[in-house]
């Protein structure tokens, strides 16, 4: 929400009558010579307008969208339509429609073409050419949930993608960008932005926030028009056997940068720790062997498991069905069913592997692979310390390193080495945490509160701990994320080995893997030279 100072309201509307006054005498006709005019312009378009109601493994969403085809074509961003599970469109008239599948995921542009069930709707126009600046354009769309609202405004400048990477801290992005000072909020994302025809010329995306005020941008009709093409050609994903969903990267349009300032994790913490783990290292590591005798059964069980969800779990990519003596595990689909058991897989394979270096007695490697792997659970409530979080689930993920995580029932702000592959309702994988405080601060869809800032500990912070600083060297290297030279692929590892000009990495389950050094990325390499 917006708040305009008493003196602007007045500045304001002077700058219209004179604008009026200068339209009259110059003959010209133009969107705001006359109400009904622009009235007639909104009804007419609202026709094409949705709101968009999405129901995930995050909790329920909001936001808006617009048809381009008879057949049920709809274009909103993919953060409105990100971890959906389910989905429907709403029109002005009352009519509502399910969003059955995707054509397109442009997560760069922040595009998704959709499908809506049914057929004979009325398509907006997409304007041949970008707008002008200084071009009056309306907004349409559900702005805190304010449902079928305009708000009308100018085209401030067209920016092009190296340009607005730089104004918004999003180096990834892609596209010719709308800068507008019409009024947008978060329900308005995936709303057209018209001109004085009716014709959609951007898309709502990004709305200023904090000190940026009238500072918000459109994803630009060209791009549009690009991805309803590709659309055209594509084959639909369906919405409801949850692979869409899957597929769909978790987007956060309004956050730019990161919440967190991830400083060193004090030396005291870390002994802390440390000494924790020595005093209950028996217990910690018959723990561990018990959890592994456990996570084995549940490998077993969902190995067994079938494909398809039982009624009254329809919203889930995986149901339990709990008895006394055995769980039976249903999932979605057999593509589901693949990815859990594998992770399953990886983390039996890392448990296996701790087991069997623990010694009997707290020694400096064994108590090094414990505290990884099993060390003292962690209490969010002791600040300035170090706990070990053994299963919290990504609820938001967003930035480089943020996400929101839920843990035993309640949300948390979390630093994390990398956010890559990280989605809605996934397990955080079991790592020590430090409590770092607790901050105020405006998170995207959930809107300003406390929460308390956890931040995950490296291995290498842990090791230098028990061995000291000079015991860091590649073989001991920490897992991270390892991209190739095309950046479309990664894999989570940690260095084991520089041979001439090829790397052995170490994946969490202990296999290893042979790449040539030439083909990592740019990055990848400078960190093996260091």
């Amino acid at each position: 929400m917006r708040f305009i100072l008493p003196h602007t309201v007045v500045a304001m509307r002077l700058a219209v009558l004179m604008f009026l006054s200068l339209t009259a005498m110059s003959g010209h006709h133009s969107m705001v010579s006359g109400q009904d005019d622009l009235a007639d312009v909104i009804t007419r378009s609202e026709r094409s307008v949705v709101r968009i109601e999405v129901d995930g493994l995050g909790g329920a969403a909001l936001g808006s969208g617009f048809v381009v085809g008879a057949d049920g074509l709809m274009v909103t961003n993919v953060h409105v339509m990100a971890g959906a599970s389910k989905a429907i469109a709403k029109f002005a008239d009352g009519r509502s429609h399910e969003i059955t599948g995707t054509y397109v995921i442009d997560v760069n542009r922040d595009i998704c073409v959709a499908r809506l069930a049914g057929s004979g709707f009325d398509p907006i126009i997409l304007a041949d050419a970008l707008p002008r600046k200084g071009e009056q354009v309306v907004a349409l769309g559900s702005p805190r949930g304010l449902s079928f609202s305009a708000t009308r405004g100018i085209v401030s400048a067209i920016r092009e993608q190296n340009e607005f990477r730089e104004m918004v801290g999003r180096p990834k992005i892609e596209g010719t960008w709308v800068q507008i000072d019409a009024a947008i909020s978060g329900g308005n994302s995936g709303g057209p932005l018209i001109n004085s025809r009716g014709e959609v010329v951007a898309m709502s995306t990004l709305g200023s926030a904090g000190d940026a005020q009238n500072l918000n941008f459109g994803i630009s009709v060209d791009d549009i028009r690009v991805a309803v093409d590709k659309a055209k050609q594509s084959r639909i994903v369906d919405l409801r056997t949850g692979v869409g969903r899957i597929e769909m990267a978790e987007v956060s349009p309004e956050a730019t940068e990161s919440m967190i300032t991830r400083g060193e994790i004090p030396v005291h913490a870390l002994e802390d720790y440390i000494e924790r783990g020595r005093l209950e290292y028996r217990e910690l590591a018959k723990d561990l062997r018990t959890g592994l005798t456990r996570e084995k059964k549940v490998l077993d069980w969902m190995r067994s498991g079938e494909t398809y969800i039982p009624p009254g779990a329809s919203r889930s990519e995986v149901a339990v069905e709990r008895f006394p003596r055995i769980d039976r595990y249903y999932f979605r689909n057999e593509s589901v069913k693949r990815r859990r058991v594998a992770e399953q897989q990886s983390l039996v394979s890392r448990l296996e592997r701790v087991k069997n270096q623990l010694g009997r007695e707290a020694d400096d490697e064994s108590l090094f692979a414990l505290l990884m792997n099993g060390g003292p659970w962690l209490d969010p409530r002791g600040l300035h310390k170090i706990g070990y979080m053994y299963e919290g689930i990504v609820l938001h993920a967003f930035n480089e390193h943020d996400v929101i995580v839920i843990y035993n029932e309640l949300p948390y702000l979390m630093w994390v080495k990398s956010t890559a592959g990280l989605s809605t309702g996934q397990k955080i994988s079991p790592t020590p945490v430090y409590v770092a405080g607790t901050e105020t601060m405006a998170i995207p869809g959930v809107g300003s509160q406390s929460v308390t800032i956890l931040n995950s500990v490296t291995e290498t912070e842990i090791r230098e701990a028990i061995f000291g600083k000079s015991s860091v060297s590649h073989s001991s290297d920490e897992f991270r994320t390892w991209t190739d030279s095309t950046g479309q692929y990664t894999i989570e590892a940690k260095l084991v080995e520089v041979n001439g000009s090829q790397v052995v990495l170490e994946k969490p389950d202990g296999t290893t893997v042979k790449l040539l050094i030439e083909k990592l990325s740019l990055a990848d390499q400078r960190h093996i030279e260091n």
